[in-house]
């Protein structure tokens, strides 16, 4: 015999609301499925409530189940008690709030709209353990008093995973937010250079709420309060995906309420770690594990197990950038009768690698590892493109901005400045304090770069400047090294070139310690592109401090 709205006591008040909730489903012959499909809820959520292992249930989460089991009046005042009750908080009929402007859009009767608006989850996923568990360590603060709302900014390069870890952990997280979910696409990288303005973002998310349009105020700040105000009682989740700056996201943000904001970007949006406390969550590349699994998730796990040698020179060759490594899975897939090797050779050479992986078997302006990388440039402004482009003839493992100065013929200020701009769009990471790389496959697409804008004359003047700028510190440094004859002095460096200045014997060694495998790489650059005399002087200077070493290992 179910309980009839009218008859819901004092005693069924002191059970709580979890008791309630069932009898009256088990009344209405409904399952917790279908409650689920009525209310918005998640089947999980409400099976927490009945069996009280959510004893602090949200009012909203009440609200929603009293209408959707048609309580009537007395007994829909009830239902908020009984939660409240649970929660030792005095008993209150909810006052109207803006969630009612949801309820009363859709119409007498109708339930409310509950937006679900995160793209299909993402299939194959694998890796980034740490960054889920980080994220989800964010879900205990968005159970605390409501308070000024939560923001986690994913940032990293392009196709590094940002969206994909973004809406996998989403799903993972839904039913922990049952006032629904919001998703947009900010466009803030897009081929057709117009990021979504903010105004635009907020007026689908008003659509979402099932608004009806002569309700939506004419004006973009109107339209952006009541979009606070909708949002102010909700416990939802919010991803902004694909912005370009902190400008274009702070007017998306609720104010005080349960919601959490995940933020994706290729730039480290610090502005919002500065003015809204965002939670800054940086993507490197895959761990080789993670690759791998990546990769035997879409291959499979025996392919990638008989040609392991092949799939991890794949790994390597793909610089562990899972949009790289997507795309050469699906070309494999795409012709299942060829080998992982056959891939890996037409991958190794250097010059064809970016051409391979923008195949136009799989790829698009979308999934291409040329156009996103592209995209990334093209919001860069001229100085900082210029150095990007340059970076590309530096020999590497990684550079200085010293030494970057002199590439680029400017002053150790403005290489740093200019380097630092790279690194706040994720196209060059600052891996040790004072030390800059960046990914075999963004410097390929540096030097594609180079060869459409800079001239063959510019570019060998920068490399003139680079060596000269390792020769003539060196040489510095091997005469504070050597007690007898020093090495013979080098010709004078060409303009723009500024070698560091060392003046002790512990900075020389410091030095060339720091440049043991730059220097290395320098004299082999030198030989294949001619710079003879650079080829020969840089072995002498170097010679002085390998000798020193062997002295002391002596």
């Amino acid at each position: 015999m179910g309980i009839a709205p009218g008859e819901v006591d004092a005693a069924s008040v002191r059970d709580g609301f979890g008791e309630l909730v069932r009898d009256q489903r088990v009344a209405a012959g409904l399952t917790q499925e279908e409650l689920a499909e009525r209310s918005g809820l998640g089947v999980r959520t409400i099976s927490d409530i009945e069996r009280g292992r959510i004893g602090r249930p949200h009012r909203r989460s009440v609200d929603l189940l009293c209408h959707a089991l048609g309580l009537a009046r007395p007994g829909r005042d009830k239902g908020p008690r009984a939660a409240s009750a649970g929660q030792g908080a005095p008993a209150a009929t909810p006052a109207a709030t803006p969630a009612s402007t949801g309820r009363r859009a859709g119409g007498a009767g109708q339930p409310p709209v509950i937006p679900r608006q995160l793209p299909t989850a993402i299939r194959h996923f694998a890796g980034r353990a740490v960054e889920l568990r980080i994220l989800d360590e964010l879900l205990d603060q968005v159970d605390g008093p409501a308070g000024p709302t939560l923001v986690s900014a994913i940032t990293g390069t392009a196709g590094v995973g940002k969206t994909a870890l973004a809406l996998h952990w989403a799903h993972l997280a839904a039913e922990r937010f049952p006032d629904g979910q919001l998703y947009v696409n900010l466009r803030g990288f897009d081929p057709s250079g117009a990021p979504m303005e903010p105004p635009e973002a907020i007026r689908g998310f008003l659509d979402a709420f099932g608004i009806p349009p002569q309700r939506i105020p004419a004006s973009p700040d109107a339209q952006a309060a009541l979009y606070r105000s909708l949002l102010a009682d909700r416990r939802m989740l919010v991803i902004l995906d694909n912005a370009r700056d902190d400008a274009q996201v702070r007017p998306l943000l609720p104010g005080s309420s349960p919601c959490l904001v995940v933020v994706t970007s290729r730039r480290q949006l610090a502005g919002l770690a500065a003015t809204e406390c965002a939670h800054l969550l940086t993507l490197d590349l895959l761990t080789s594990g993670d690759a791998r699994e990546m990769l035997a998730r879409r291959l499979g796990h025996e392919l990638v197990a008989s040609e392991a040698g092949a799939a991890d020179e794949l790994i390597g060759l793909c610089a562990r950038l899972p949009l790289a490594l997507a795309i050469a899975a699906a070309r494999l897939a795409a012709r299942p009768s060829r080998s992982l090797q056959a891939l890996v050779e037409e991958l190794r050479p250097a010059e064809n690698r970016l051409r391979a992986l923008d195949a136009a078997d799989v790829a698009d302006r979308v999934t291409s590892a040329r156009a996103v990388f592209s995209w990334s440039y093209g919001s860069l402004a001229p100085p900082a493109a210029r150095m990007f482009r340059l970076l590309a003839l530096h020999p590497g493992p990684d550079i200085t901005a010293a030494a970057a100065a002199s590439l680029a013929g400017v002053s150790p200020a403005e290489a740093r400045q200019l380097l630092t701009e790279l690194v706040l769009a994720n196209l060059v990471a600052e891996h040790e304090d004072g030390r800059y790389r960046c990914h075999d496959l963004l410097r390929a697409c540096a030097a594609e770069q180079a060869c459409r804008t800079d001239s063959d004359a510019d570019r060998r003047a920068a490399m003139h400047r680079m060596l000269d700028h390792y020769l003539h510190t060196a040489f510095r440094a091997a005469v504070l090294l050597t007690d007898a004859d020093p090495p013979a002095r080098p010709p004078a460096p060409v303009t723009g070139v500024q070698p560091e200045d060392l003046t002790t014997r512990s900075e020389s060694y410091a030095w060339f310690e720091a440049e043991r495998a730059v220097m290395s790489a320098a004299i082999g650059h030198a030989a294949r592109y001619g710079f003879h005399r650079h080829a020969w002087h840089l072995p002498q200077v170097l010679g002085e401090f390998r000798i020193r070493c062997a002295c002391q290992a002596g």
